[in-house]
């Protein structure tokens, strides 16, 4: 049985076609590597550190991280905060911090964390407010909205707190979930400058 060789360019071309199709293919199902819807993000209504009153849809259209905490913390709180503060100064260098992105810090612990608490906080952290949201509201309610976004919160006797470590939240700017994180040390800055990135390039 005599078979033919087939030339060197005719299976180059063959290569080259079924990677441009499998490149199409990608592109158009949005390719693996774009960020998964996972939910609608609770709408809720709490207030600015003045007493403004601040509902999620006012940020609607900008891609938003929204950590929930409280500011006597010892650990996990404060070292996610000082995270997002490395990354909100890299976005500024992208001249998309404030304007495309915003940072929000929801507090679970209202009565401890008054307006003037906040603020200091907010001071000691780094935290530019012209790009954040720092936000607090009736203890119950706020607890009840964490735990529409899944965090379970418990208060202990000595009114402390014990929380969810998942308690970061990257959101579109259709305020959709798109992406729940660790917080803390583990958090891995470049991943999620990357999936901010991913999601402003979607607008």
């Amino acid at each position: 049985m005599i078979t033919k060789k087939r030339s060197p360019l005719l299976i180059a071309v063959i290569i080259f076609v079924a990677a441009l199709v499998a490149y199409l293919v990608y592109t158009f199902q949005g390719g693996s590597s774009k960020l998964p819807v996972l939910r609608e993000a609770p709408a809720f209504t709490l207030q600015e550190l003045d007493g403004t009153a601040y509902n999620l849809s006012d940020s609607l259209g900008k891609v938003m991280l929204i950590e929930f905490m409280f500011t006597s913390c010892p650990d996990i709180c404060p070292a996610t905060t000082y995270n997002m503060v490395l990354l909100q100064d890299e976005l500024k260098k992208q001249g998309r911090f404030g304007e495309n992105v915003q940072f929000a810090a929801i507090t679970f612990d209202p009565n401890s964390d008054t307006p003037e608490v906040f603020a200091a906080y907010a001071e000691r952290m780094g935290i530019d407010r012209s790009g954040w949201k720092l936000l607090r509201g009736d203890e119950a309610y706020t607890i009840e909205k964490a735990r529409e976004y899944g965090i379970a919160i418990q208060k202990l006797k000595d009114d402390q707190f014990v929380h969810t470590v998942t308690s970061l939240m990257l959101l579109d700017a259709n305020h959709q979930i798109r992406k729940v994180y660790r917080m803390g040390e583990e958090m891995d800055n470049s991943a999620i400058l990357k999936d901010i990135n991913a999601l402003l390039k979607e607008k």
